[in-house]
């Protein structure tokens, strides 16, 4: 769906209310009327085993706080194509990229708005802070537990902050933990991909941290863009650990075991990947990997690890821009198996 009409009239407005937001207290404009039920939050991996409350003991505990210095003037920039949080200091001196998951794609569209129609380009935090799980009038929730489906509560924010943003086009998409998993002693874990109902979901120890930062510091601006952040040289703002598919532009940016950056001729920018000749590594929380024949290769019996391609994890492989594309069925070296991937064109 195009930008411009993301914010185009009052009945596109009211659907995305609707359907769009991750809960509605947490997605709706402040007011009273709201009522109390929360919308579907979207999949959450971990919930059949979780529907039991014999299970909640630490869902409903608040998680620790860190006691580390707030930022004096904080910025906060989320790329959807990078599926990465950036958190900085505009005075200086904290610099942090985080991993992401927010909201599921529909017709090639993530459902978190972005900001760019927004006043100024961006979103904010407000400053008011409740102490209070239960309220829902508040931009900062040091421990938010509950979500409402039509009188049925369940504790999926299990303790961990939440972070509520001002504008465009509502004023309650939010910044939360990773939802999934919700019962685990740290409060979840997070599967970097396309996953909400529009929040955005963190790591459970990257949104305590976020929190701590920038908890009670009114506007906050909060850029929500589509494309990939990059630095003043062109480079993708990405996590220190990089994996398999990331952009790369030397084997030094590949920094797991065996990575090496694979850039075709007459480019600068790369993937990341490994050589393979059957299976290839998982890392919790990405997408899974596949052994494709290496186009690069003179044999088909060489290969290189590659991103399969998911609803999850973007199934046409357009977050990736030129530099993987999707391949439906895509076979082993070995042609013991075959996958949708994102693979190099070249």
């Amino acid at each position: 769906m195009a930008d411009s009409k993301r914010f185009a009239g009052v009945g596109f407005v009211a659907m995305a209310l609707l359907l769009g937001g991750c809960t509605a207290g947490d997605d709706e404009a402040f007011s009273e009327s709201n009522g109390t039920d929360d919308v579907d939050l979207g999949e959450v991996v971990g919930e059949a085993g979780a529907r039991d409350p014999r299970t909640w003991t630490n869902a409903l505990r608040c998680k620790e706080i860190p006691n580390v210095p707030a930022l004096t003037r904080p910025e906060i920039i989320i790329s959807l194509d990078g599926l990465t949080l950036h958190l900085r200091d505009r005075a200086g001196g904290y610099d942090r990229v985080f991993p992401i998951g927010p909201g599921a794609l529909e017709n090639g569209r993530s459902l978190t708005p972005t900001s760019d129609l927004a006043p100024g380009g961006v979103f904010y935090t407000g400053s008011n802070t409740t102490e209070g799980p239960d309220s829902q009038w508040t931009y900062y929730y040091p421990c938010r537990i509950w979500h409402d489906d039509r009188g049925v509560r369940t504790p999926v924010f299990a303790g961990l902050p939440f972070i509520r943003l001002a504008g465009p086009p509502t004023a309650g998409y939010g910044i939360h933990g990773p939802i999934d998993n919700f019962t685990a002693p740290n409060g979840g874990s997070l599967r970097r991909g396309y996953v909400s109902h529009g929040c955005t979901r963190m790591a459970a120890e990257d949104i305590v941290e976020v929190f701590a930062r920038v908890r009670g510091r009114a506007r906050t601006p909060v850029k929500i863009q589509q494309a990939v952040e990059r630095d003043n040289d062109g480079r993708a703002i990405d996590l220190t650990e990089r994996w398999v598919g990331a952009e790369c532009t030397a084997n030094a940016d590949c920094n797991f075991t065996n990575g090496v950056c694979r850039i075709p001729a007459g480019q600068t920018r790369g993937t990341c990947t490994l050589s393979c000749t059957g299976s290839c590594p998982d890392r919790a929380g990405e997408a899974t990997t596949f052994c494709v024949a290496d186009p690069a290769a003179t044999t088909m019996s060489t290969g290189i690890c590659v991103p399969t391609a998911s609803p999850t994890f973007n199934r046409t492989c357009s977050r990736y821009g030129d530099r993987l594309a999707l391949v439906r069925g895509a076979q082993r070296p070995d042609r013991s198996a075959r996958a949708d991937v994102c693979r190099p064109a070249r």
